[in-house]
């Protein structure tokens, strides 16, 4: 009897302390995981621009197994000033720095004591996102049925809603036509081609978790099924094997070209055989007005043979001038390096890029995408295909080391405010005319630049107080040019 009354009491107390439990528990786990999100947010607004959650180092070493390298008060305070312990001649901290470039780590003496604690706890328990699991094939990228490519390019257009009920036209952000303005969104046929590639992007990934502030706003309530982004995928698939369709300009001149010819054939037929048409000046002024229009647009077309004024093409990376050297203001020569020394300015390669775009790896309105494509570029050894907008014609030298380097030319002389563009464009129509005006009217700066040095006769010249252009250093003999 004693020990049954003893097992009623214990199991009453166990029903009174049960709640008490599960409740001490849910508060404990709510501010776990409320350190766990702090400590995410302040990773994210101060370290993840330097520092990774894994061994990969980034600007500064990898985060993964740091708390069993480290003393967590040594941590605290290398946190709040690496500079002062670097200073104080702490060895670890001296070794840091040595180990990492010399590159000091801001001082981030705002946190508080709790803040470090919560930061340190995210990073000794983030664990990677397990990779989701689908029922479709992810691997695919092929072989689709045409219904799936035709219901995919449904859900694509907007034309059908996806099973939550929610209806998205994905073209009025991602083109399926292209144009000659720059769209930072990346066009069906970018995302195609970056889902194929070996290392490209994880539509299946991208389609679940927005990579990009705008793609999130864009997508907020979105969710699509493994079927949808299956389908997706098939007419993205189909988008790549096409290529881009591109808007197409009404033919006017050469429509008019047509229709006055014909009508010339028309009024001399009429002189000649048909004699239908009673006063023969009619004939006469439509002959007149027609050689007239001919003869011009010929000539026209002539003068703009070989010439590409305003050509725009579309870049394998949406690039922005104005992002990089408006906003910003990089110096075109840090892309350009070998301008003032070479023959042609050359195209940066992607490690160059990587010198900003390691650190920098969101643009403000193109997000991941574009940047991911130099990550990807770097990681395939291939170059980036950067295409040529500004090309003179075959039999016509230029050195862009005479120019910039010899002659001081700014580049906006001959490339216009390309601090200014979007899209690059050629900014003049580089006709002989235009570079022999050029030349007559440049003055050139005989006292501040040595490279003219040995023009004694022409310094004195100078010193006289006569212009000196580069027409008189032989800039409009025509050997200079055509040898």
């Amino acid at each position: 009897m004693h020990l049954q009354a003893s097992y009623k009491q214990k199991l009453i107390a166990l029903k009174l302390t049960a709640p008490l439990i599960l409740v001490m528990a849910g508060l404990l786990y709510s501010s776990v995981s409320q350190a766990q999100n702090r400590g995410k947010e302040i990773f994210d607004k101060n370290c993840s621009i330097c520092h990774k959650l894994t061994e990969e180092k980034l600007v500064g070493p990898g985060f993964k197994g740091i708390a069993d390298r480290r003393d967590k008060k040594w941590m605290k305070k290398f946190i709040l000033s690496s500079t002062e312990m670097v200073k104080s001649g702490d060895k670890i901290a001296v070794q840091v720095f040595n180990e990492n470039g010399k590159i000091p780590m801001p001082d981030h003496k705002s946190l508080t004591d709790s803040d470090l604690d919560q930061l340190i706890t995210y990073i000794e328990t983030y664990k990677p996102a397990e990779a989701k699991k689908v029922s479709v094939d992810i691997t695919k990228k092929e072989g689709f049925w045409r219904d799936e490519i035709l219901r995919g390019e449904r859900l694509f257009s907007g034309v059908i809603p996806f099973e939550k009920g929610t209806t998205l036209n994905c073209v009025s952000c991602h083109a399926l036509i292209a144009t000659d303005s720059l769209n930072f969104n990346p066009s069906a046929i970018d995302l195609a081609k970056a889902w194929q590639e070996p290392n490209g992007i994880n539509l299946y990934q991208v389609l679940s978790e927005p990579t990009s502030t705008k793609m999130a706003e864009v997508h907020k309530g979105l969710q699509l099924s493994d079927k949808e982004i299956y389908d997706i995928s098939a007419f993205l698939s189909d988008v790549g094997k096409k290529g881009m369709v591109w808007e197409k300009t009404f033919p006017a001149r050469l429509l008019l070209f047509i229709f006055l010819g014909l009508l010339m054939a028309w009024a001399l037929a009429d002189i000649i055989w048909f004699r239908k048409v009673k006063y023969r000046i009619i004939h006469v002024f439509i002959i007149i007005v027609g050689l007239g229009v001919h003869g011009t647009l010929v000539i026209q077309e002539g003068i703009n043979l070989g010439r590409t004024k305003d050509y725009m093409p579309d870049q394998p990376i949406k690039f922005s001038h104005k992002v990089h050297a408006g906003q910003n203001k990089i110096d075109c020569q840090y892309c350009h390096s070998i301008a003032s020394y070479s023959k042609s300015a050359g195209f940066p390669s992607a490690n160059l890029c990587m010198n900003c775009h390691k650190v920098v790896k969101a643009g403000m309105r193109s997000g991941k995408f574009e940047i991911n494509k130099i990550y990807r570029a770097v990681e395939s050894g291939k170059p980036i295909e950067w295409v040529r907008v500004h090309k003179l014609p075959d039999h016509a030298f230029f050195s862009h080391a005479q120019h910039v380097g010899a002659g001081k030319v700014k580049c906006q002389d001959c490339h216009g405010a390309v601090e200014n563009m979007d899209l690059i464009k050629q900014f003049s129509d580089l006709s002989m005319g235009w570079c022999v005006n050029c030349h007559r009217q440049t003055e050139v700066q005989f006292k501040t630049n040595k490279y003219y040095e040995s023009f004694k006769a022409i310094h004195d010249e100078a010193k006289a107080g006569k212009k000196i252009t580069a027409e008189r250093l032989g800039g409009i003999d025509c050997s200079k040019c055509h040898y």
